[in-house]
């Protein structure tokens, strides 16, 4: 019998996170990639200590390191932490490396009622704590980053199908356009698609043909589940022409956070690559929110750069740009998509 691909809500993962080991071990499962020359802020709940944002920012120059602790320290206070774990990712020289910006945003962080847990530097594949002195505990040549500290969630990360890439250039490089040659024939397919689509409208109407876009994107999605198969190009623009409709994308939004958000991210990563200018901000945009309401920001900017790229005005992924920007807190941005969803 095939199984009930009927989206619910999956509990999130409960990976315990309990040494300083652990927290630099997870942070690239963090933030998508792994991370150099940053700082990242793992903030944890005032309320219980679960990661409730994970920020991670080039490091400024020192002129900058005051902005900077004042920024970080407000996106947490919005998300509503009350503990803080910072790491600086460097090869920088210094021992230890960049105390000024650690430094400016411990203050910055208690000065809001924030309690710095720990603040550790990672050059290479070692790391030491900024507040530990003690040989037996911090070598003075660092220890060393142990991958096998977080198997479990390395474990989760995989069985989800969630990547960790080498860099974040390599996470941008995964949502690049397809090469020249499939892309002229992607375009040439999509030309011919949208004359079908076009003379359909005008025989059955916009809410026929939403109905469709609803009915053929659930059939991919739910394939995709099962299976990794691309599309065809037909069905790449035929995909990424319905999901041009508000309220055909708008439904989308309701695999985020199920058990087929994965599925329904492969798809919109596939038509992020493959869809035509400006059909491609969109599919971008959804996989923007997903990483969103995950508090994976970093991806989330990487998927709004690509959709404003390609479509500079496309309101969806400025509103969503603005969100990160001011430190909109998950929680409430997935609030905000249900009273949007009940609105529509």
């Amino acid at each position: 019998m095939p199984r009930n691909l009927a989206p619910r809500s999956l509990p999130a993962p409960a990976i315990r996170l309990r040494s300083p080991a652990q927290i630099v071990a997870a942070i690239p499962y963090l933030v998508g990639f792994h991370p150099a020359e940053s700082v990242v802020a793992v903030g944890l709940g005032r309320d219980k200590p679960a990661v409730c944002l994970t920020m991670r920012v080039d490091l400024p120059p020192p002129t900058d390191a005051a902005p900077l602790a004042d920024m970080c320290a407000a996106h947490l206070k919005h998300a509503g932490a009350g503990g803080l774990f910072l790491l600086v990712f460097t090869e920088a020289p210094g021992e230890p490396p960049r105390l000024d910006l650690v430094e400016a945003i411990q203050k910055a962080s208690q000065d809001r009622g924030i309690e710095v847990k720990d603040a550790l530097w990672v050059r290479g594949d070692r790391w030491r704590s900024y507040h530990c002195e003690r040989p037996e505990c911090c070598p003075e040549d660092g220890t060393p980053v142990d991958p096998g500290e977080v198997s479990e969630l390395a474990a989760a990360s995989a069985w989800l199908g969630d990547v960790v890439h080498s860099s974040r250039e390599d996470l941008e490089r995964s949502l690049r356009p397809v090469e020249l040659f499939m892309r002229t024939m992607l375009d040439q397919t999509f030309e011919w698609v949208s004359e079908q689509l076009i003379a359909e409208l005008s025989e059955r109407g916009r809410d026929a043909i939403a109905a469709d876009s609803r009915e053929l994107l659930r059939t991919a999605v739910e394939a995709r589940a099962e299976t990794s198969v691309e599309l065809s190009s037909a069905g790449v623009a035929r995909l990424a022409l319905g999901l041009a409709d508000v309220l055909v994308r708008d439904d989308a939004l309701r695999w985020a956070g199920t058990d087929l958000e994965h599925a329904a991210e492969a798809l919109w990563v596939e038509l992020v690559r493959k869809a035509t200018p400006p059909y491609d901000a969109p599919p971008a945009t959804m996989l923007a929110v997903h990483a969103y309401l995950r508090g994976n920001g970093a991806y989330a900017r990487i998927a709004l750069e690509r959709a404003l790229a390609s479509d500079a005005g496309y309101s969806f992924a400025v509103l969503l740009t603005e969100g990160l920007d001011r430190g909109v807190p998950p929680k409430v941005l997935r609030s905000a998509l249900k009273i949007t969803s009940m609105a529509a």
